[in-house]
């Protein structure tokens, strides 16, 4: 029973590994600044779901705002308009985040829901989302 308790409980800490994976795939391309931010955005993530605090909470949203910008400059320096299918699915994701976040702050709803069960479940996907939207920076070429 404890561990179902802690499973439900930190289940945003599992899907928190999902950023070592961005990581891993930008060290493997040399992209050594934006697997270093991956790497600090692992541990702040980790941080602020195992121990929410208004200071941890501030520490894990300058990481996000780390890779937010980096992965726009990424994204500027690769620009190529033969690849706008692609390019479309990267920004795509992005604004699939933002709603998800900040529409559901002024809304309670989705990452915000009132059951916390629902909103932690609609974190994941964003966890999920923005990982896949920044591998496609990473391995767009």
């Amino acid at each position: 029973m404890e561990i179902e308790n802690f499973t439900k409980n930190n289940i945003l800490l599992f899907s928190s590994m999902f950023f070592i994976t961005n990581s891993i795939a930008a060290f493997y391309k040399k992209y050594y600044v934006y697997s270093l931010l991956f790497f600090i955005l692992t541990l702040t993530s980790l941080i602020v779901h195992s121990n929410d605090t208004i200071y941890t909470n501030l520490i894990d949203k300058l990481a996000v705002g780390a890779i937010i910008l980096y992965g726009a400059y990424m994204l500027y320096t690769k620009l190529n308009i033969e690849k706008i299918l692609e390019m479309s699915l990267i920004i795509s994701t992005f604004f699939i985040c933002i709603f998800l976040y900040i529409y559901g702050y002024y809304t309670r709803s989705f990452c915000y829901h009132p059951e916390k069960e629902i909103g932690n479940l609609y974190h994941i996907v964003l966890h999920f989302i923005a990982s896949l939207g920044h591998h496609f920076i990473i391995f767009l070429v």
